[in-house]
């Protein structure tokens, strides 16, 4: 399992991107909370007010071969107990499969700086060491952020039902 990289982004903020673990839980309960209605809508594909708790859990309960997840977090300043996560993307790998299904969360700050990028990097990085060939998820016809990501990660998308799919070659 890959250990925890700093980066600076474009607009020169620094931050960690690692696994997520168990005990991040409440630190990803508050990152969903702080989310837009139109953020959350875009990664849930339904209006969602508040995540269920067994989700969360779900969400931080990784076995790092099927289940794989990277977290973005600024680390905590001496005022804040705990960091802060400000993106997380993931894959589920069916069993015996070469594609697995993807997601990507940015906050809503945290937007156009290439925080998406670096995170889908990561973690096409990461499937192809596991023997992943493709990353694969249905995004919404309105999400030009992801529609963006596909075109500048050279990730085809095509029609599915009632949203976009999009396939990254890792």
């Amino acid at each position: 399992m890959q250990v925890q990289t700093r980066v600076q982004l474009r607009d020169a903020r620094v931050l960690t991107i690692r696994p997520i673990l168990p005990s991040d839980l409440d630190a990803l309960r508050a990152f969903f909370t702080a989310l837009s209605r139109a953020t959350l809508r875009l990664r849930f594909h339904s209006s969602v007010n508040e995540l269920p708790e067994h989700l969360l859990h779900d969400l931080t309960a990784v076995n790092h071969r099927a289940h794989v997840a990277f977290v973005a977090e600024l680390c905590a300043s001496p005022v804040e107990r705990s960091a802060r996560l400000v993106g997380e993307a993931r894959f589920v790998r069916s069993a015996d499969s070469e594609s697995a299904e993807f997601a990507l969360t940015v906050a809503d700050s945290w937007r156009r700086i290439g925080l998406g990028t670096l995170l889908t990097r990561t973690l096409a990085q990461h499937a192809r060491f596991s023997g992943v060939r493709r990353l694969c998820g249905d995004i919404l016809e309105d999400n030009k952020a992801m529609r963006g990501l596909a075109r500048s990660l050279g990730a085809r998308l095509s029609r599915g039902m009632g949203c976009l799919r999009l396939c990254l070659e890792v």
